[in-house]
């Protein structure tokens, strides 16, 4: 049974409901029981549509119309374009500036460097070769991100202290290669990067561009070890180290490379 309720009585008196009145299923209202029909009934008011002011409707309706031109804007082809070209530059510039660079070029790399105990007191790990290899065969280039010297020494080693012993400075004295992670330890590959977005970048969306750091691990000969079986030839042109072996060298046997004259070797074990 339909009825309109009365506007005095209800407390949407502004605007037009309908009100439900739903009897009990087994019994019919009658001029006896009426007052217990009606305390039995449920009453539900549903405002009508037509009950909102125009100007909540108008206020909606320019919110959908803001909404749906905000989306427009962002779809557009304009704005499509402007965010690629803005994307194809950052990555552009971390190519060009924060990209791990080196190489590993003796044959089947993963299984003939081996990285374990160096022999070398205090040293931690040293390379070694599971297979014999001839003087000239070279093992590849140093890894690393080209890091102005000045900058690499005056901020990110002063943080991380430990990120000197792993970096490989020039001999002109104006950049350095840096291996090693945003915290100056050394990982099993340089991802690259230069902070906390370009490093996210190299280790999801450019992580094919990882390199080894094995060549990290070759330490310098300790006395009574015959010298050093690998030579570094920089290539100032393309700040490049390639390491190279400078004599046979034979299964099991560690690399060992002289780490110049200006490397510091205070913290070497006494001999």
């Amino acid at each position: 049974m339909l009825a309109a309720s009365s506007a005095a009585s209800s407390p949407l008196s502004h605007q037009r409901t309908i009100a439900f009145i739903n009897p009990s299923p087994l019994t019919s209202p009658s001029s006896n029981n009426n007052d217990q029909y009606k305390s039995s009934s449920r009453l539900f008011a549903i405002p009508g549509v037509s009950s909102l002011t125009p100007e909540i409707t108008s206020t909606f309706l320019q919110q959908q119309q803001q909404t749906s031109s905000s989306i427009s804007t962002i779809l557009s082809p304009q704005a499509i374009a402007a965010s690629a070209s803005i994307t194809l530059t950052y990555l552009s510039l971390l190519l060009a500036l924060d990209r791990p660079r080196g190489r590993l070029s003796i044959p089947d790399a993963a299984n003939s460097l081996v990285i374990n105990q160096s022999r070398v007191p205090n040293a931690g790990l040293g390379l070694f070769l599971s297979k014999s290899y001839p003087e000239g065969t070279v093992l590849g280039s140093y890894p690393g991100v080209l890091r102005p010297a000045e900058q690499f020494y005056s901020t990110k080693c002063r943080v991380y202290p430990q990120a000197v012993g792993y970096s490989w400075r020039f001999t002109d004295n104006k950049f350095v290669l840096d291996p090693t992670d945003d915290e100056g330890n050394i990982d099993m590959y340089c991802y690259g990067g230069g902070d906390a977005l370009s490093n996210a970048v190299f280790k999801t969306l450019l992580s094919f561009m990882r390199v080894g750091t094995e060549l990290t691990r070759i330490n310098e000969p300790p006395i009574g070890a015959g010298g050093c079986n690998v030579s570094a030839r920089e290539d100032l042109e393309k700040r490049e180290v390639v390491f190279t072996l400078c004599r046979d060298v034979v299964v099991g046997q560690e690399l060992f490379l002289d780490y110049g004259l200006d490397y510091d070797r205070s913290n070497y074990a006494p001999r």
